[in-house]
């Protein structure tokens, strides 16, 4: 274990002062635990637990039946809200406890926790989204003036008194809601989308190429944010102008771009996201169900019938997931691709950094990730020692016996490292603090990680 300990404290050593550029997403997170308070403060659906939940919610009714259907699904699930229901929840729903959302936002604060120098934009910084930040003061964002970029602290870039709040509904396995019963524990989170959002960051998207000077990487999220009523003529548009932005922020430099992915059920945004946003990417992250809607986006095929989160967990799901994986990549043509599931840690790859940095930003991950889940927070480096002491799945070290089977190759202490494909086991909590925002604490960990090995720094 001392072994483990070392290398822990050398990874968080490598990431002092990493720059990383970090947008566009951050928000509020209302947090409501799923019972019968709230089953009497909502609507009884009509067919609880059945069909697709509507978009955008619009009322008490149609926000019941979305949480019932992801409850059936045993899958976390996002879906928009209407901006006068989103007024509505906010003036008459309590919740039960408020934290940093968003994706941009959640890296950043994990990002800051680990003693990395985050540049970080966002759209909308109110005095309570601030509040969300653990060290306002180490986080840098950006400002142009005569066409050069400048850095001031966050606590010097509040630009608005809105606040944009998702409501975040919590349930754990067994829990019932409207005659449901929660086979997994996960959350759905109905989301704000606030009309000043629209992916531009003004001058700096011009001037994005002096960021990408002075970082080693960008954390970017928020691409499925948009809404029909953010664009005039589709969404095609927005995002090649963001396509643009990404392209501008590495063309002085070698900027390695992850991309997270994230759930919309509207096809429209999902099918322009795919074609102008992914494969601008090094790295597009990923969880199960996500993974799920990429494959079926593409039209490929490379299974029949992906694995569900609503049946037991089997080993052999690993192969399909990693079928799933190649096919996607290949279609998009990035350099990596990688998965955060329940029991392991999964990513393939070709032209990217060394397998052994991918393979220690996996093994990083899966500590955060742990910590993340036993504690509901990371505040400091010291938090990870939490997360060290969960064992990896053994679950997971099956599943990737398995795969290194598949693909010729041999596992060493359930973890799999070769020039294509690299895997790891999660270290698994049983009893949550919470589930919002693991994905993000994984794929933004392994990404800095996988930058500052492959810098040797």
């Amino acid at each position: 274990m001392e072994d483990a300990h070392a290398q822990l404290e050398a990874d968080v050593a490598a990431l002092e002062e990493l720059p990383v550029f970090i947008a566009y997403n951050a928000n509020v997170d209302a947090i409501v635990r799923v019972d019968e308070e709230l089953e009497s403060f909502l609507e009884r659906p009509t067919e609880p637990g059945s069909g697709l939940p509507s978009s955008p919610l619009a009322s008490k009714r149609e926000l019941a039946a979305a949480i019932a259907h992801t409850m059936a699904a045993g899958r976390g699930d996002e879906v928009a809200m209407a901006d006068e229901f989103a007024a509505t929840l906010e003036a008459e729903l309590e919740p039960d406890s408020q934290q940093m959302g968003g994706q941009a936002g959640i890296m950043t604060n994990l990002l800051t926790a680990l003693g990395t120098a985050p540049i970080t934009y966002t759209y909308l910084i109110s005095e309570r989204q601030l509040s969300m930040f653990d060290h306002p003061d180490e986080v840098q964002y950006p400002t142009v003036e005569d066409d050069e970029v400048g850095y001031v602290p966050l606590t010097e870039a509040i630009n608005t008194e809105r606040t944009k709040i998702n409501w975040v509904f919590e349930f754990r396995e067994g829990d019932e809601f409207f005659g449901v019963t929660a086979p997994e524990d996960t959350r759905f989170i109905a989301a704000s989308r606030p009309p000043e959002f629209d992916l531009s960051a003004g001058d700096l998207d011009e001037a994005i190429d002096q960021v990408g000077e002075v970082v080693d990487g960008a954390l970017l999220a928020g691409y499925h944010n948009l809404t029909p009523d953010h664009v005039e003529e589709g969404y095609e548009e927005t995002h090649k102008h963001a396509r643009e932005v990404i392209r501008r922020l590495r063309s002085e430099s070698d900027v390695d771009v992850h991309v997270e992915y994230a759930v919309t059920h509207d096809d429209d945004l999902r099918e322009s996201m795919y074609e102008w946003i992914l494969p601008e990417a090094n790295v597009v992250g990923a969880d199960t169900h996500e993974l799920t809607m990429l494959h079926d986006d593409a039209g490929i095929e490379a299974v029949e019938e992906p694995p569900s989160e609503a049946t037991p967990f089997e080993p052999e799901e690993i192969l399909e997931h990693y079928r799933m994986l190649e096919a996607v990549r290949e279609e998009l043509s990035v350099d990596c691709l990688q998965l955060h599931a329940m029991e392991y840690h999964l990513a393939v790859m070709e032209s990217y950094h060394s397998p052994e940095a991918l393979r220690r930003g996996l093994e990083f991950s899966a500590v955060n990730a742990a910590t993340k889940a036993a504690l509901g927070h990371i505040s400091e480096p010291e938090d990870l020692e939490t997360g060290l002491g969960y064992d990896p799945s053994m679950k997971g070290r099956e599943a990737i016996e398995l795969l290194a089977d598949h693909v010729g190759e041999m596992a060493d202490d359930g973890v799999l490292e070769t020039p294509t494909v690299a895997a790891c086991p999660n270290r698994v909590v049983d009893e949550p603090a919470g589930t919002v925002g693991i994905g993000d604490i994984v794929s933004s960990s392994s990404f800095v990680l996988e930058l500052a090995v492959a810098s040797d720094r």
